[in-house]
């Protein structure tokens, strides 16, 4: 994500971007596309250090939370255990830690998206017991991608039915994605990735993302939240994610958003976003994004912006969704992520709140 850098926190707050934590909602008025979306609550439900995704484990009871440091810990009750404990492997820096977790169809491995010790993506496989045992032992590097740069490192990482990993990855970073990374398919940054749990052998299936920081996999759809480089913020779909044959091109560098950017780049035939927003009021680092299952945003996307504050939802179902305000004056939200039917709210200070609606 642009903005995760201890330098870029001081300057929102010298700007007076970074406000008070707040937990009630807003009030939105009219309704968006036609649905009014009742006013949803959020309740606290853990403070940790730098918490940046989420997952549940089938089998378990817990909340497992990857903090950026590198510890992913268990929270039962109220009762929260380190599980997982890698900061010998990666250093939060910048957009660099460790980013992604997610669990196996059984329950029996853990998949981690993270930067080791040079800076590079890492996207590794680690046993866990019945009991929710981490085994350290059993750590599997299945794949190492080189960065270029510290920014732009992407750092989601989900699993489909089959068990496969979908992966996210950012275009390598600095600014205009300047090595053209993002649409060249000899490279895999700037792309969506499905990996064989088990070997590492990655497969291209979307290219031409800029920096695709957290992704949902709602059914077979693939919800991006795409930060954007100077003027707009992308969400974007990648539809019917197990059939796809041939890579999906969103366009990066060649547009950012619907607008032409690098002129050098061609992307005739890409799939532009199914919605953006401008940098300004709202914000200006989108922090995606998951699909509610249950309550009155079922069906709905809900995505925040890093910058502003603000958690929005949008249909769906619809070809041009309009964002309806959920909430604002979050402090620093770095992810929303829907863990079994819960959706929850990351807060980069800390906070963990459950979107109860």
């Amino acid at each position: 994500m642009r903005l995760l850098s201890f330098f870029a926190v001081l300057a929102l707050a010298a700007c007076g971007v970074v406000q008070e934590t707040e937990t009630s909602p807003s009030n939105p008025d009219g309704a968006s596309n036609g649905v009014n979306v009742a006013a949803p609550s959020l309740e606290l439900v853990a403070e940790l250090v730098e918490p940046v995704d989420a997952a549940i484990r089938r089998g378990d009871e817990g909340l497992y939370v990857a903090s950026r440091s590198g510890t992913i810990t268990r929270i039962f009750g109220n009762e929260e255990q380190t599980a997982f404990d890698i900061t010998d492997l990666t250093k939060a820096e910048g957009e660099r830690g460790l980013l992604g977790l997610a669990f196996s169809p059984d329950g029996s491995a853990a998949f981690l998206n993270f930067t080791n010790n040079s800076g590079n993506t890492v996207i590794a496989r680690v046993d866990v017991t019945t009991g929710g045992v981490f085994d350290r032992s059993s750590l599997q590097e299945l794949l190492t991608i080189e960065q270029p740069y510290a920014n732009h490192n992407g750092g989601d990482i989900v699993v489909d039915a089959s068990g496969a990993l979908l992966v996210a990855t950012g275009d390598g970073g600095s600014a205009d994605d300047p090595r053209r990374l993002a649409l060249d398919d000899s490279s895999l940054l700037g792309k969506i990735l499905r990996i064989d749990p088990m070997t590492g052998e990655a497969t291209l299936i979307a290219r031409g993302l800029r920096n695709p920081w957290r992704i949902d996999l709602f059914g077979d759809d693939l919800w991006i939240a795409d930060v954007g480089h100077g003027t707009w913020e992308e969400v974007s779909v990648l539809r019917d994610v197990s059939s796809i044959e041939e890579p999906v091109d969103f366009g990066w560098s060649a547009f950012e958003g619907f607008e032409r950017f690098n002129e050098d780049q061609s992307s005739a035939n890409h799939q532009p976003p199914l919605m953006v927003y401008e940098h300004g009021e709202d914000g200006c680092s989108i922090s995606g994004g998951a699909v509610a299952e249950a309550g009155s945003l079922t069906g709905r996307y809900v995505f925040a912006d890093f910058c502003s504050g603000k958690v929005w939802s949008i249909p769906t179902d619809v070809a041009d969704p309009q964002k309806e305000l959920l909430f604002e004056g979050l402090d620093q939200p770095v992810a929303i992520v829907r863990a079994g039917a819960e959706l929850l709210v990351l807060s980069l200070q800390g906070s963990i709140w459950s979107l109860v609606s």
